[in-house]
């Protein structure tokens, strides 16, 4: 659950089945330090986070119908659940081959971005360290996150598009068989802005989680 609001925890209570997952010792986990279970989350963009809380939205028989990472603003939220019902609709429907379903699943999703409202996003925008990193990384490898015009210059997919883009790649998938790892894969894996409660403070098993990941890479 994330910036919950009556609205929200409503649609959820009415339409959904709740559960959660504890997904500290996964190896796509993100780290950072003194954040403890008592503090409240700040209002922050779309997507911030997204190593460490994911949103999944499953269909009964246990497939990804939508993934959103990170903190999500309330409305946000409320648009994409409702689109997870579409899909849903879509899944359940014996009257379409998997095929149709696949080619719809596609078309929905490369469409969801474009019905967002100016202030989603404007939400959906990158953190500055988050842009800065996946800048650099787009400089050594291919990056899906990166567009580049007919001069080369380089933009950044927004993250709704991203992860819109990201999904419709991946239709139907069981959430058994479902790459988080890669899914969540944008961005810094490492960053710390709480360090007004945590200067002076040790937290040796992040560091060694981070330590473990940078020799992996």
């Amino acid at each position: 659950m994330t910036l919950p609001t009556d609205n929200v925890i409503d649609a959820l209570a009415n339409d959904f089945v709740c559960g959660w997952e504890d997904i500290r010792d996964e190896d796509f986990c993100g780290v950072s330090s003194g954040y403890s279970k008592t503090q409240t989350a700040v209002g922050t963009t779309n997507g911030a986070g997204g190593r460490n809380v994911q949103i999944f939205v499953l269909s009964p028989d246990q497939r990804v119908l939508l993934l959103l990472p990170g903190f999500w603003h309330p409305d946000d939220l409320l648009q994409e659940l409702s689109f997870a019902k579409v899909l849903h609709r879509l899944w359940a429907d014996e009257g379409k081959s998997l095929e149709d379903k696949v080619h719809m699943w596609r078309r929905l999703h490369e469409r969801q971005p474009r019905t967002h409202s100016l202030a989603t996003r404007a939400r959906c925008d990158w953190q500055n360290f988050d842009e800065h990193a996946e800048r650099n990384r787009a400089k050594y490898s291919y990056r899906d996150s990166i567009t580049r015009d007919e001069n080369g210059k380089v933009a950044l997919l927004a993250i709704d598009q991203l992860v819109h883009k990201r999904l419709a790649e991946r239709p139907f998938v069981a959430y058994e068989r479902f790459d988080v790892e890669n899914f969540v894969d944008y961005g810094r894996r490492y960053y710390d802005l709480n360090r007004g409660h945590d200067r002076g403070k040790n937290f040796a098993e992040v560091q060694r989680r981070e330590a473990k990941r940078s020799r992996a890479d």
